[in-house]
């Protein structure tokens, strides 16, 4: 009964993989055994459903502009495993992350080649980065 209310405690905080409640739970101490009952239990009642939660992750990393490399590299940190990924960076919106970089870059008064190099450390592709400077 500690082992699962441990894990919904995790869980009230924000959405974790799988691999992210095994390694947590074991770290608290729960044995192998009790852990995979209490993982089954959590995925009959809905509770972890790990592309969802990929999936939520881009959106939300999409919509404070992050590029795809960097939102690869969360989610592999966080313990989902590549296929998911792939998966869920299927939901990656250019035009949004666009969109959200040429607001910022409205607010900064940056010149053209700080700018490149800054959209470059974050990790964005040639073409995006192409596209925000396009109409600047």
């Amino acid at each position: 009964m500690k082992a699962i209310n441990y894990a919904l405690k995790l869980l009230k905080f924000r959405p974790r993989s799988e691999n992210e409640l095994r390694k947590r739970m074991k770290r608290k101490g729960f044995e192998d055994n009790e852990i995979n009952s209490v993982l089954e239990k959590l995925k009959q009642y809905g509770y972890l459903n790990e592309i969802e939660d990929a999936i939520n992750y881009v959106k939300i990393k999409c919509e404070r502009g992050w590029s795809k490399k960097r939102i690869y590299i969360g989610l592999l940190r966080r313990g989902y495993d590549k296929q998911t990924i792939k998966e869920a960076l299927t939901n990656y919106k250019t035009e949004v992350v666009i969109y959200k970089l040429k607001n910022e870059i409205k607010r900064k008064n940056v010149s053209k080649e700080k700018l490149i190099k800054l959209l470059k450390n974050r990790g964005f592709e040639w073409d995006i980065i192409k596209e925000v400077l396009k109409n600047d």
